[in-house]
């Protein structure tokens, strides 16, 4: 399993932490190109001497954007791929003719065979959604091939290009907090909420455990996201210490999401 892992970095002075515990391929976030994650500058991200580095670009890009990231992308040296969000960017790749691996990533859109086929058959992964049981990730992962599987992490629930954290400070009264746990009223629903200047994300209020999902096939990379989890408890999980029923949970895996209700007959 760790061969396959594919870690977003949190905090810099992690990489060493994970690197010693065997991950080879690291997932860094550029700055001014993410939401829902901790920033990294891109002078930074090319400190780090590692063979398999990956950029992360997740979220909406606007004209002016592709333009900064197509600026940086033609001088760039150093790193293995790019996992975005934007199909711009994949555009973006294809029109300078780079070398360069890419693993689409949105949420909740890889949740079929049809749709993951067709973009398989243009980049080298996609996500699997993180709102899929076992046994549909399991039936996706027959049926194709180098699939990105969410492995451990907070799962995201939502992305706004809106500034939610701000607009409530502002509008109730709050203390600001560019993070902060929030709970829905009607239901005692808690999310945590991660705000930038590029929008807000919302994260699940467990930790996903996927463990059970290294036994799928057809895995290219398992994903691990430590936003808002320490080393410690990433290591722990790598060595395959038992579920934390008080902090972790396996999310949807063994609990169909109802898409769509059909006719009453």
């Amino acid at each position: 399993m760790i061969s396959k892992i594919l870690i977003a970095i949190n905090k810099l002075e992690d990489v060493e932490t994970y690197r010693k515990a065997g991950i080879t391929a690291f997932l860094f976030p550029l700055e001014g190109f993410v939401v829902g994650y901790n920033e990294i500058s891109l002078e930074d991200i090319l400190k780090f001497d590692v063979s398999n580095k990956f950029l992360l670009v997740n979220r909406i890009l606007t004209s002016d954007d592709i333009d900064r990231l197509k600026d940086i992308l033609k001088e760039l040296k150093g790193i293995k791929g790019i996992v975005f969000e934007d199909v711009g960017v994949y555009y973006l790749i294809k029109e300078l003719n780079l070398d360069l691996e890419l693993i689409l990533f949105q949420n909740h859109f890889g949740s079929n065979s049809r749709s993951v086929k067709y973009w398989l058959g243009n980049v080298d992964s996609v996500f699997l959604c993180n709102e899929l049981t076992y046994s549909e990730l399991e039936d996706i992962c027959t049926n194709n091939h180098d699939l990105t599987v969410h492995l451990f992490g907070y799962n995201q629930v939502m992305y706004s290009r809106r500034l939610l954290l701000s607009n409530w400070s502002e509008n109730f009264n709050l203390v600001y907090k560019s993070s902060n746990l929030i709970e829905d009223t009607a239901t005692h629903i808690r999310f945590r909420a991660v705000e930038n200047n590029y929008g807000t994300v919302m994260y699940s209020d467990k930790i996903f455990n996927g463990r059970r999902l290294v036994n799928l096939p057809n895995v290219k990379y398992f994903y691990i996201n430590t936003m808002m989890i320490d080393s410690e408890r990433i290591i722990s999980f790598i060595n395959d210490l038992d579920i934390n029923t008080e902090v972790e949970d396996e999310g949807f895996l063994d609990k169909p999401t109802i898409y769509k209700i059909g006719r009453n007959k």
